[in-house]
């Protein structure tokens, strides 16, 4: 028995013949009536166009829980509190510090060290299709300090992490998340009306399974190292996670992005042409 084939080719050669007696009996220009119009034409792309630019351009918040003190190291003179104190935090995503400090010139011994850090982690709706996850926050800090002292130096640090999936990781465990992602201020001398402040931006993203529930964490830390002499830290001071415009702090903001839809403006560049 013999298979014929079929060839995949599609004769496209009868395209180029013009039917010269269809057109030739088209009405001309002075017949019918002057304002009709023809319907049948199909859904333009503006439809699609507005649906894309809105996608593009909208961004979903998530809210950032509050933070949670964790480490609290001390001078042992502070006795059990440490004189570098924290406000309660809210689900604003900043943390809020002051201090009152006094190292006699008369003491022995190495500078006055406090190092203390929150943590807060959010977990994001699960992704309804695979692609990717993107995200983007900005980080700030402010400090507003007095003082006179041989030495004093205030610090702030963010440490961040990221998971696909948090019933498969902890974002507090992903690599580098020992290394801060940003220290926003270093080594800021208390001396009278210091007023200092930094902000970044950061941006990135993550690849996703359909069903995958990512997870963000979040470490703020504030040091302080001083000797001989008196430092305060005043209300104002502190260290917060917002959206990427500057405004009001506590969110993130994230979008998902499909793979079907990767593919194709992965694509979207090459030039069609014909067979």
């Amino acid at each position: 028995m013999t298979i014929a084939t079929v060839s995949s080719a599609r004769d496209l050669s009868r395209v180029d013949e013009l039917p010269v007696e269809l057109i030739d009996d088209l009405p001309n220009a002075t017949d019918g009536e002057a304002n009709t119009s023809r319907n049948g034409l199909g859904d333009s792309f503006d439809r699609i166009q507005a649906g894309i630019q809105g996608w593009l351009r909208h961004w979903e918040p998530q809210r950032l829980p509050a933070f949670t003190a964790v480490r609290d190291e001390m001078p042992e003179s502070d006795r059990g509190r440490s004189a570098l104190r924290a406000a309660p935090t809210h689900a604003d995503g900043a943390v809020r510090v002051t201090a009152s400090l006094y190292d006699p010139p008369n003491r022995d011994g190495s500078p006055l060290n406090w190092s203390r850090n929150w943590a807060s982690v959010a977990v994001l709706p699960p992704a309804r299709d695979a692609g990717r996850l993107y995200y983007r926050f900005r980080v700030s800090s402010r400090l507003v300090l007095d003082g006179q002292a041989s030495m004093s130096l205030v610090s702030t640090s963010v440490n961040f992490g990221i998971v696909a999936d948090a019933a498969k990781a902890s974002p507090f465990q992903t690599a580098g998340f020992a290394t801060p992602i940003a220290r926003p201020l270093v080594g800021v001398q208390a001396r009278e009306d210091q007023d200092a402040s930094a902000s970044q931006v950061f941006e990135g993203s993550i690849a996703v399974r359909q069903g995958d529930t990512p997870a963000m964490a979040f470490v703020i830390g504030t040091d302080l190292l001083f000797d001989n002499g008196w430092v305060r830290v005043h209300e104002g001071s502190s260290t917060w996670i917002g959206p990427s415009e500057p405004g009001a702090s506590g969110t993130v903001e994230f979008r998902y992005a499909p793979a079907a839809m990767l593919r194709l403006l992965g694509r979207l560049d090459e030039p069609h042409t014909v067979a």
